[in-house]
């Protein structure tokens, strides 16, 4: 791992300014990838201005400090300035150090002396510049329809907001796709500037929130062979805290955050495309097309298209309720009815408590409840008919009453009537109702009661509209019913893995009260997980935490894994180990919990290669409360101590 630094006030002002500084300008040129991340730049609000938008620079950091919380910054005017360490506003230009020329990291291609006698070399690989307006329409295209490569690379930034500086570094990953033979990640753009303010390279007009796709490309360094130092052309990032807290003294420079970010994660993204092939083992050459596609795909996912009807019966068959928008004629009832011809209909606005929970009373004395008839209906033909679904439909719920609202929660969440009866096991519920936009009697659905259901909007177009006309109603597939076993872990080993790869900053996203979108907690995890179960697709998730944490959770889940047959087989290098950072080795053991008893005490032990923490997690997990699992591990663990017992004794007799 290369040893990143930055400069001083010395290498870059005064009488110990570096070769390359004194004959080039000081001030460095800003990539639209550090403007988007946050970095701070003067012209690139001066959209009318004559200055050339390739040539902008930006503010960088140096690490001299004052001793007083401030790191001096090279602003873009040139000038020498002190800003808090705290600041997420300034870019970085990272320099490297080198013994000799020889030793100088390039990308295995010889560099060049520019007419300056400067040397420039490229090493490393990273998000640059923003792409013209046509093949940005062109990759949103591709990625909306999930029909672009994923390279299995990804970029790390920091996903808090340009002007938090309370909040210690999250990381967040940019994945990496490939189009036309060039790769590209897709960015939100991190800035103080609502829409249409700034400007980038490509000539675009951007604000905060605007997702903007950013091609890869080499990374240029210049080379200072008298001080044995070289330093990146461009500010490359931006939107990092030098540190947090504002005790930074020049002397501590290896001990900040930023130092951190650049040898935990911008040193493994910037050389992570650098051909390495030499490198492999020869096991991972003679590697099998099957046991390729395997760490293709560890989760053994189904990543096909999927429509309205398959998130659909991906819900139901995971037993999460839905509910569908739509305006008004869209068909909502007519999709409930492909599934399940005969279900029953509670039109909510119009039906009185009574008859949703049931009547009470009382006969000699003492008090009873009598099942309201829909209910009693919904029992017969589940009982009638236990190997299939049959869905109760709840129309109009926004429309409803409050009051009613809070019974459906109920039906919805428990899936139990009025507290007291237990819906069929192979009932299932979807909700419709109109939006406040196109109703004058709709209510806005509470958050609580939003979060219990899987969200599907209806979309009728003129396809699909008339593939229903012509689909006669005794070829609607209903859905069968399988009562299955719960699953050996309660969450789905590629959310496990995600969500221990990505952190907490996908545990929960925001709720949007003003424009509700489906979106992450634990609780919906849990519901994406028993989709995931039942559907094997992770398109359907959409429906649950929304299209941009589906899409992400979908690269995820295609990144090139050591599954449980790599393991058991051997087919794996320390190589690959050691590549792995923190987040990579949480998620592996996502796809090995799953294991066999028999085959356990041999994933075990390749989980002590990854490190105690994670080979304590991986026992917590392959346990998860089973008494006969628990007794096997203590059996194994046990063993371990007494042989390590008899080692030693055997090296003491020696």
């Amino acid at each position: 791992m290369s040893d990143f630094t930055f400069l001083t006030k010395e290498q870059c002002l005064g009488d110990n300014k570096l070769d390359i500084l004194k004959k080039r300008e000081s001030e460095a040129a800003i990539t639209d990838f550090s403007i988007l991340l946050g970095g701070y730049v003067s012209s690139q609000y001066h959209i009318d201005s004559d200055d050339s938008l390739e040539g902008r620079t930006g503010d960088y950091w140096t690490k001299s400090g004052d001793g007083n919380g401030n790191a001096r910054v090279f602003f873009e005017s040139g000038d020498m300035v002190r800003i808090n360490v705290d600041q997420r506003v300034v870019g970085a230009r990272p320099a490297l150090k080198f013994s000799n020329i020889d030793s100088i990291p390039t990308n295995g291609v010889s560099g060049k002396r520019a007419k300056d006698g400067i040397f420039e070399v490229e090493y490393g690989y990273y998000p640059q510049k923003a792409v013209d307006k046509n093949v940005q329409k062109i990759l949103e295209k591709l990625y909306k329809k999930r029909n672009i490569s994923i390279t299995g690379k990804s970029y790390t930034t920091d996903s808090s907001k340009w002007n938090d500086n309370t909040t210690n570094f999250l990381a967040q990953k940019h994945e990496e796709y490939e189009y036309n033979g060039k790769r590209y990640v897709r960015v939100k753009a991190n800035s103080c500037f609502d829409k249409n303010i700034f400007q980038l390279s490509n000539g675009e007009k951007y604000g905060d929130g605007d997702y903007v796709w950013v091609e890869v490309s080499p990374v240029k360094w210049w080379v200072d062979e008298k001080a044995k130092i070289m330093i990146t052309e461009k500010i490359i990032f931006a939107g990092i805290q030098f540190n947090h807290e504002r005790n930074y003294h020049t002397a501590d420079f290896d001990k900040t955050d930023i130092k951190k970010f650049m040898d935990d994660y911008f040193a493994n993204d910037l050389v992570q495309s650098i051909d390495i092939t030499k490198q492999k083992d020869a096991t991972i050459e003679e590697t099998s097309e099957a046991e390729k596609k395997q760490k293709e795909n560890p989760y053994n996912l189904d990543f096909s298209e999927v429509s309205e009807e398959d998130i659909i019966r991906g819900a139901l068959q995971g037993n999460v309720a839905i509910f569908l928008h739509g305006k008004p004629g869209c068909g909502k009832s007519e999709r409930v009815k492909q599934l399940d011809p005969d279900f029953i209909e509670l039109n909510l606005s119009h039906l009185d408590p009574e008859l949703l929970d049931g009547l009470a009373g009382e006969r000699e004395g003492k008090e009873v409840h009598i099942k309201p008839p829909w209910l009693e209906e919904l029992e017969e033909k589940c009982e009638n008919e236990p190997d299939k679904i049959h869905i109760l439909f709840l129309e109009e719920l926004t429309n409803a009453s409050v009051v009613m609202q809070a019974k459906a929660y109920g039906i919805a969440l428990d899936k139990k009537v009025a507290g007291r009866w237990k819906l069929p096991e192979n009932a299932r519920v979807v909700a419709a109702g109109n939006e406040l936009e196109d109703s004058l009697v709709a209510n806005e659905m509470a958050e609580p009661l939003y979060d219990r259901f899987a969200h599907v909007d209806i979309e009728t177009n003129a396809e699909s509209w008339l593939k229903w006309a012509v689909t006669p109603e005794n070829i609607y597939r209903r859905i069968d019913y399988r009562k299955g076993t719960e699953p050996k872990q309660k969450i789905h080993p590629a959310i496990y893995g995600y969500i221990s790869y990505r952190g907490k900053g996908v545990l929960r996203t925001p709720y949007n009260k003003e424009n509700p979108k489906p979106h992450a907690d634990p609780r919906r995890w849990k519901m994406a997980s028993d989709m995931l179960y039942a559907s094997n697709n992770p398109n359907t998730l959409r429906a649950i935490i929304g299209e941009d944490l589906t899409m992400d959770f979908i690269s995820f889940s295609k990144l090139p894994t050591i599954t449980i047959e790599d393991v058991l087989n051997g087919n794996y290098t320390e190589e690959e180990i050691d590549a792995m950072n923190i987040g990579r080795r949480l998620a592996t053991i996502g796809s090995l919990v799953a294991v066999e008893s028999k085959d356990m005490p041999k994933i075990r032990e390749f989980t002590k290669k990854l490190g105690p923490e994670i080979c304590k997690k991986f026992e917590v997990q392959w346990v998860h409360g089973d008494e006969e699992r628990l007794e096997q591990l203590q059996e194994v663990i046990m063993k371990e101590k007494e042989e390590a017992i008899m080692k030693k004794q055997e090296d003491i007799m020696k």
